[in-house]
């Protein structure tokens, strides 16, 4: 992509098909750090084949540190998820054209969906931080999946990490706006760039009773989480975060 071109971004497809009805589902959240190691160990597409092969049956993966360029790789590796939405987040810095994106990737129709630009990073380069969401039929007792998929301002946790306890209370009044329905199963996943301590400071525990974590990656569920945990992405230097998924309940669990 040449810095003056439009970035891409691709919307879910329409889906043809009778809706599903899930008992429970896995969801995987996973910040790609690029498609590198910690330390710029590999290549982006054996890295991201490489944890494609440990996926255990995901039906949704949210990704973040997406760049444009690599979309169409992630398309082919991932190709079993045939619904997919995808935004790209610039750099605002003034001379900087740096692009990234977060992606949401389903095996189940994606009955609707959004993007809300919740702040802009005030140091570095001065990134875009952009919420997905996406609205799922998923059946039998909760109807609708309602997940939202964000990636936290970085401010190099100045004045006691503000501006990302900003970024995450902005993203919650983004959630809180769409009034969602108790019945309905309510998800958030992503790479908050928060503590899970300070992270439960701003995320109500009556409305996202459940969770899972690994350093500043998470998943809050409103409904059960029947397991739980995360693959060792770090120590197989594919990226420097672990990805953490969660199985979520749908009926009598």
């Amino acid at each position: 992509m040449v810095g003056c071109q439009e970035p891409i971004i691709e919307f879910p497809q329409e889906s043809n098909e009778d809706p599903v009805n899930v008992s429970d589902f896995r969801i995987v959240s996973y910040n790609i750090h690029g498609g590198k190691g910690p330390n710029g160990e590999g290549d982006f597409r054996s890295n991201l084949q490489s944890f494609h092969d440990l996926l255990q049956g995901e039906s949704i993966v949210c990704m973040q540190e997406v760049e444009p360029d690599c979309w169409p790789a992630i398309k082919s590796i991932f190709s079993d998820f045939e619904y997919r939405y995808f935004v790209p987040q610039l750099s605002t810095k003034f001379g900087t054209h740096k692009e990234g994106g977060n992606a949401i990737l389903s095996k189940f129709p994606i009955a609707a969906y959004e993007n809300r630009l919740i702040q802009t990073d005030p140091g570095g380069d001065k990134w875009e931080r952009k919420a997905l969401y996406v609205r799922v039929y998923i059946g039998l007792d909760h109807h609708y999946l309602n997940l939202f998929h964000y990636h936290n301002t970085y401010n190099w946790h100045e004045s006691n990490s503000a501006s990302e306890k900003a970024g995450i209370e902005r993203f919650i009044n983004y959630v809180n706006s769409k009034q969602l329905s108790n019945s309905e199963l309510n998800v958030l996943a992503g790479d908050m760039n928060l503590s899970k301590s300070d992270c439960d400071q701003i995320i109500s525990n009556q409305e996202f009773p459940n969770s899972v974590y690994s350093w500043v990656d998470h998943i809050y569920s409103s409904g059960l989480m029947l397991s739980s945990g995360h693959y060792s992405t770090y120590e197989l230097n594919l990226s420097d975060h672990q990805a953490v998924w969660s199985v979520l309940c749908n009926s009598d669990c």
